[in-house]
């Protein structure tokens, strides 16, 4: 057996997590395109879902609220972190709010709350709450079809039915992780920001808290597109595991 050089990475190149990142987005964006007429027929229908007892998909499929227009500092700090799509989205998509907030929306509420402990009123803080919120509806999309989705290690059709509990401790997680990329983004240019750096050590302290239990509730997930979401978002050591091992991604689209 011969061992395998790889070349040297380019001097200045990013990490290869960043790259990794960026194919998970990629992934991402590709599904909800994929999958978006199926998404709206089943919203439209507004049957109970098969998998979830007791979910309403009127309400998993709101968006978020929106940011003030006059809030341009936390929209640009989202484009910065390679965060646009992430809010830009579910605000083009998302089902008319019905001034009624669900599990999922408190799930993302709670998350936010706990790591802005320190109210500021900084762009970064608007950014946070954004992000939060929109993890609500992108758990929430994969959620309305996951009863058409395979599970996510024998690909085999129709995972087994989840309590609306595990899906919001996966919008928790989904909100912890995709504020640590905002709150990162935001101390490359306020390092000394004291409430800034406080509110990124309880995102971290977050995900170490929550990764014991993250191979837990990836199993109970079980769809594919379910856990890719959230293992991918997650600050963890599982967190690209697929990449890093050679498989293929999206290989079932």
């Amino acid at each position: 057996m011969t061992s395998l050089t790889l070349p040297p990475r380019p001097p200045g190149s990013p990490p290869l997590a960043h790259a990794w990142q960026t194919l998970a987005d990629g992934l991402l964006t590709q599904r909800l395109h994929l999958h978006l007429d199926e998404w709206r027929a089943a919203v439209a229908e507004e049957k109970a879902l098969p998998d979830v007892p007791g979910a309403d998909v009127s309400v998993l499929a709101q968006r978020p609220s929106p940011l003030l227009a006059s809030d341009e500092s936390a929209m640009a700090l989202l484009d910065d972190a390679g965060l646009g799509f992430w809010w830009e989205l579910p605000q083009r998509h998302g089902a008319e709010p019905r001034n009624q907030r669900g599990a999922l929306h408190h799930a993302a509420d709670t998350a936010a709350q706990n790591l802005l402990a320190e109210q500021s009123g900084a762009a970064w803080s608007d950014a946070v709450t954004a992000v939060s919120d929109a993890a609500a509806w992108w758990v929430g999309f994969f959620t309305v079809i996951r009863h058409r989705g395979v599970h996510h290690i024998t690909l085999e059709p129709h995972p087994g039915p989840l309590h609306e509990q595990a899906l919001g401790t996966a919008v928790s997680v989904v909100a912890h992780g995709m504020a640590t990329r905002v709150l990162e983004t935001a101390l490359r240019d306020s390092a000394d920001d004291q409430a800034l750096r406080a509110t990124y050590c309880r995102a971290i302290e977050a995900g170490i808290c929550a990764e014991p239990e993250l191979p837990r509730l990836i199993d109970e997930l079980a769809e594919l597109r379910l856990v890719d979401l959230v293992s991918t978002t997650a600050r963890w050591r599982g967190r690209f595991t697929k990449y890093a091992g050679g498989t293929g991604a999206g290989q079932v689209e």
